[in-house]
């Protein structure tokens, strides 16, 4: 049983079904921006030390299969940053880094469990323009889905995983402080990282 954010609460139904409480809009909305700062941040760093490496060394002497190399490492610890901060959170935990500082998280639609392995890869698949197609509204389609489906307040992420976005239980306002304050730090930490290697 899905309540909205701010209802009256409701008492549980009789058929042992529980009663979840949805994430709010700017929880979501807020989720999604440390989310994108998170993932610039992880995916950021292997490139930066790449480019720190050949920057340090004379390129002339630098043989091509090594530069080729580097390049390719790099390419495929980018691919593992997304995949552990997008998928292997959310099957791990039930919410990535933006998620848990929100207070929110993604369960099944029992309310109960975390997405699996298949879900939490659906859920980050490209959803507009391809088997969700909704409208013609690119990009926006995921807004257009939330905001009409009134009952569970699903994205087309959301409908194709089968998921739902509900808050997190209160008690754990001290973890989430403590990795909010690092956000900020690693992302003066790539700043740094740049200014020194140019």
């Amino acid at each position: 049983m899905f309540v909205h954010p701010g209802a009256a609460p409701e008492p549980p139904p009789g058929d042992g079904r529980p009663v979840v409480i949805l994430a709010s809009g700017r929880q979501r909305v807020a989720a999604r921006l440390l989310d994108w700062v998170t993932v610039w941040l992880a995916m950021t760093a292997p490139y930066l030390l790449v480019m720190a490496m050949v920057l340090n060394v004379d390129s002339a002497r630098m043989p091509d299969a090594l530069l080729s190399t580097m390049i390719v490492t790099c390419m495929i610890a980018m691919v593992w940053a997304w995949a552990l901060l997008r998928i292997v959170r959310l099957v791990l935990w039930g919410c990535t880094v933006g998620q848990r500082i929100a207070g929110i998280r993604v369960v099944g639609y029992d309310g109960l469990r975390f997405p699996g392995w298949k879900q939490a890869f659906n859920r980050w698949s490209p959803t507009w323009g391809g088997r969700n197609r909704s409208s013609g509204l690119g990009p926006w389609s995921d807004v257009h889905a939330y905001w009409k489906d009134q009952r569970t307040r699903c994205c087309l992420h959301d409908k194709a995983a089968g998921t739902v976005v509900v808050q997190a239980p209160v008690r754990e306002p001290a973890r989430r402080i403590v990795l909010a304050a690092t956000l900020p730090l690693a992302a003066l930490a790539v700043v740094l990282a740049f200014k020194l290697i140019t």
